[in-house]
């Protein structure tokens, strides 16, 4: 449960301004963009002034909540910088570490002592004013359900819908080790409110575009194996995701088939950017710490998914990272088998 000292700090800083502006990572998933809409609904009914604004866009998945007030904005510095150094309040959910805001990064330490920070995240080099960063809890929309409710707010169906979608989205629909009794007993009052499960998981994982399994395909094709089979790792270069025209397809979720491979327990996918550094998805199963793994070389997450972006060679990447989860497991499984 959410702490009296962070409700207490939450209201504090809801009642001191009138104009909020809410900011996520790059890239923004589920939680982070689920975050942005409940706690946008929350200030919405208090009578606040309240604007989103990101660098990149809503994924497409999210296009099934009905959420029109307000529009999420796309970052422009010309624009978007004015207008978070005159705001009242800034408010950064799903995220704690300024490296994770791309090119909003050095507007946002500009106003570093006027924003709120709202995470679930270990805190990684945070410079703001306020932080309710708690790492026990499944998700930020928890997070952002319990400070709300603590507030005597009831969330409308769509800020339900928000909540929901990062309470599956970070828990991979309640499989991981961050799912808890909490976790459940925030969804049955989703649940009560008129979310629909189903719903979220066809709009989540059912609607795959054909580039996205010929993808799968591929990599799963070339899958590599470590640690006597419990490390297994894929890759993915530029070139294939243009052969098989895949630009706009997000292949994070190739991990989940490797992770279901029978005695894997680390999941890693490597893939090249446009920019030619390496991005790492890095998913584990049950105690095994991938967090570890990522911030030896910069990255963050949870425990049982994490990320790097890493410069270098694509192969390079592969012997490195691959090598060092072997070593993860100890030394009777950190012996290469493929």
């Amino acid at each position: 449960m959410i702490s009296q000292d962070f409700i207490r700090r939450f209201r504090e800083r809801c009642d001191a301004a009138s104009d909020f502006v809410l900011v996520t990572h790059i890239n923004p998933d589920g939680d982070a963009v689920g975050s942005e809409y409940a706690l946008a609904r929350f200030l919405l009914e208090r009578g606040k002034t309240v604007r989103i604004v990101n660098q990149d866009p809503v994924p497409d998945y999210l296009g099934f909540i009905d959420f029109a007030d307000p529009q999420v904005e796309l970052y422009d510095p010309a624009t978007h910088g004015p207008l978070l150094r005159r705001t009242g309040q800034v408010v950064l959910v799903d995220n704690s570490a300024p490296d994770r805001l791309g090119r909003m990064e050095a507007t946002m330490r500009s106003v570093a002592s006027q924003t709120l920070c709202i995470d679930h995240h270990p805190m990684r080099d945070a410079p703001w004013a306020t932080n309710l960063v708690d790492s026990d809890y499944c998700a930020t929309t928890a997070m952002i359900y319990d400070l709300t409710k603590a507030c005597g707010w009831q969330p409308d169906l769509i800020a339900a819908w928000g909540l929901y979608v990062g309470l599956v989205t970070d828990t991979g629909f309640f499989r991981f080790n961050s799912t808890n009794a909490r976790t459940h007993e925030i969804a049955a009052e989703l649940l009560k409110l008129g979310v629909e499960p189903a719903r979220a998981y066809e709009a989540i994982h059912e609607r795959n575009p054909v580039a996205y399994v010929r993808l799968l395909g591929h990599a799963l094709s070339g899958l590599r194996l470590d640690a006597d089979g419990a490390v297994v790792s894929v890759k993915i270069t530029r070139e294939t995701v243009r052969s098989l025209r895949a630009e706009e397809v997000d292949p994070t979720e190739i991990t989940t088939p490797l992770l279901a491979m029978d005695g894997v327990k680390v999941a890693i996918l490597f893939r090249e950017l446009e920019d030619g550094r390496i991005k790492v998805s890095l998913r584990s199963k049950g105690s095994l710490d991938v967090h570890l793994l990522a911030i030896e070389f910069g990255g963050g997450g949870h425990r049982n998914a994490s990320g790097i972006v890493m410069n270098g060679s694509l192969d390079q990447a592969v012997e490195t990272v691959a090598g060092r989860a072997a070593a993860l497991l100890g030394p009777d499984q950190a012996r290469q088998s493929g």
